[in-house]
């Protein structure tokens, strides 16, 4: 069984500090010098601003180039969907940039190919090696071997909602019951309202943000493990999984949605929270990045919830994993493959964590100290509070095949138009569970 981790969000008091990972000095050695390496990611500088995690990362990168000034990093800057696109059609061709980005889903696919180089030798000299939390490399991880580093933890099905909306239709907090979800959004249907906003165009979204927390509350996490183990223990025929699809397409069918959820994007449906054309989203801890670059009044008036079980008890588990790895390309050999696992250990290491503690309050891979959290937001100490002590449990688009996901994301787009049954979609998604190579 995958280990289970605990959530817990960290600040750091202490700056950080531009030392190289590894123990490198950030002297470069002679042969070194002069390296070009070639990096692919979709932390875009336009983005910068809302998106967290992609300023940690952009700024350990600045750090480590100047900490290497010998050695010249060539950025492939792309959106999110233009950069899964591009680089599975690479990895397709065998012709991948020296280091980049992989989604857990596709680790299955990129190590098959023997695209991937491992980490373990210099991953086993970083000084900082366990700091990591437990888990953190399981989707990087064959036969011993890990592929990739992870900065990024993320939890998921977390609920953002306006409480000055909720209470002009007689709500103080959000409901601990799914019978008060249903009513409560009757009431916001009354006033025009839809309940909660979503940008399905792209398809993840419905999956990652709140099909993963639904089928949770379904199957329990051990059906989870043991379809990303693909042991036969659990199908997606099985009736919970089914029930976890209907109970889906009815939040659908009764309208807790914006109408247009399927034909616009995943950045257009948060703003319709910022505009406050719905009265909540149900999104993931990136999200609070969202919410602080809109104006204060909505800042001020966003709370943070978890979905109910279904029989209304506590809710003990959130949804949340390690998405992306960053690799380095099997092709590389001598100083250079020693410069790129410097670089991707850095970019993911223990200064990273310390500085998106400190300045956003981020879910990190890694223990820090969380002595710095009295400069952050209330929205932020309010997440903090709410997941700490939780259990994470996979969100299926980072660990589940890549094959599967695309039939469940693409299947769930007709779910919730109504055009599919949840009959029908479970047989599609276990065909291709079927056809996993063991």
């Amino acid at each position: 069984m995958k280990k289970r981790i605990t959530a817990v969000v960290l600040a750091a008091a202490m700056s950080f500090s531009l030392c190289a990972c590894g123990g490198n000095s950030g002297e470069d050695s002679d042969s070194s010098k002069g390296i070009e390496l070639t990096v692919m990611h979709n932390f875009t500088e336009e983005d910068r601003a809302t998106n967290n995690q992609g300023d940690a990362h952009l700024t350990m990168s600045e750090a480590w180039q100047k900490e290497h000034p010998d050695i010249k990093v060539v950025s492939q800057v792309m959106s999110h969907d233009d950069y899964s696109t591009k680089i599975q059609a690479q990895a397709a061709v065998n012709e991948l940039p020296d280091i980049f980005m992989v989604k857990g889903s596709w680790m299955d696919n990129f190590i098959d190919n023997d695209l991937l180089a491992p980490v373990n030798e210099y991953l086993d000299q970083y000084e900082h090696k366990g700091d990591y939390k437990p888990g953190v490399f399981d989707a990087a991880t064959r036969d011993g071997k890990i592929y990739g580093m992870t900065g990024q933890l993320a939890l998921s099905s977390v609920v953002l909602y306006n409480e000055e909306l909720w209470k002009s239709i007689g709500y103080d907090t959000f409901p601990d019951n799914w019978d008060d979800i249903y009513k409560a959004s009757e009431k916001f249907l009354e006033k025009g309202i839809p309940m909660f906003g979503m940008g399905n165009q792209d398809k993840w979204p419905a999956e990652s943000y709140i099909f993963s927390g639904i089928g949770d509350l379904y199957t329990g996490s051990e059906w989870t493990e043991s379809i990303i183990k693909n042991d036969g223990k659990a199908k997606f025929t099985d009736q919970a999984f089914v029930d976890a699809l209907a109970h889906f397409q009815k939040m659908a069918e009764d309208k807790l949605f914006n109408e247009d959820f399927n034909t616009i994007n995943d950045a257009q449906g948060f703003e319709l929270y910022g505009q406050k054309k719905v009265s909540a989203v149900i999104n993931a801890s990136w999200g609070l990045g969202n919410i602080a670059s809109y104006d204060e009044e909505v800042l001020k008036n966003t709370k943070v919830a978890m979905l109910p079980n279904l029989d209304g008890s506590e809710q003990q588990d959130v949804t949340g994993g390690c998405g992306w790895f960053w690799c380095v390309n099997k092709k590389l050999t001598g100083d250079k493959l020693k410069m790129a696992m410097d670089y991707i250990i850095y970019l993911n290491g223990f200064e990273m964590a310390e500085y998106a503690m400190k300045e956003y309050g981020l879910v990190t891979p890694m223990n820090v100290d969380d002595s710095g959290m009295s400069g952050q937001s209330q929205l932020v100490k309010d997440f903090v509070a709410l997941t700490k002590d939780k259990n994470i449990v996979p969100i299926y688009d980072l660990q589940m095949n890549a094959a599967v996901i695309e039939t469940m994301n693409s299947g769930l787009q007709e779910l919730l138009n109504g055009t599919k049954k949840p009959e029908e979609l479970a047989q599609e998604i276990q065909v291709d569970q079927d056809n996993i190579k063991k």
